[in-house]
């Protein structure tokens, strides 16, 4: 059986041979997960050496767990304290109309045609993707045009824009 994950697992991820990148499961949902990866690496992979509360957030998606379940990213610290980061705001379509809803559907907010097309969908992506960004990100490999879009800021955007019309405050993780 493999590892069970759960919001605020902090893990690595192998970069080079000797220097490792960081995520954290920053928030659950069912089978899905929100993954944050940050911009800073270590040497090695011990949560003792590691100060999470400076971190600063590069990438993130909706993923599933298969790189976690199976070990390839070793959690380093379970219970990591996750309340800095942002879920991320999704549009969704419903019968009734537009909702904007969080990544883990315990906020949905009716929002009328004029927002609703500035929100991003909720959209996931494979573990590797976000390995093969990060990595990119670091010098190994090319930074590809889709991975953009997994740039935290990026994902985030929908969130800025129901701020900005003042129908939510920041969504932090339950």
């Amino acid at each position: 059986m493999g590892i069970q994950v759960k919001a605020g697992d902090f893990f690595c991820v192998q970069l080079h041979t000797n220097s490792f990148g960081l995520g954290v499961v920053a928030a659950k949902w069912n089978s899905e997960l929100f993954v944050v990866m940050f911009e800073e690496t270590i040497v090695a992979p011990r949560s003792e050496e590691i100060d999470f509360s400076v971190l600063t957030p590069l990438l993130a998606s909706s993923s599933l767990d298969a790189k976690l379940y199976h070990g390839d990213w070793p959690i380093v610290k379970e219970d990591t304290n996750i309340t800095a980061l942002n879920q991320p705001i999704y549009k969704v379509e419903e019968s009734q109309g537009t909702i904007a809803e969080s990544f883990d559907r315990k906020i949905r907010v009716t929002v009328d045609s004029s927002i609703a097309e500035q929100l991003q969908y909720r959209k996931g992506v494979a573990p590797i993707r976000l390995e093969k960004a990060l990595k990119a990100h670091h010098g190994d490999g090319v930074w590809e045009p889709h991975f953009n879009e997994l740039l935290y800021q990026e994902v985030l955007r929908s969130n800025a824009v129901l701020v900005n019309a003042g129908l939510m405050h920041a969504v932090k993780p339950s």
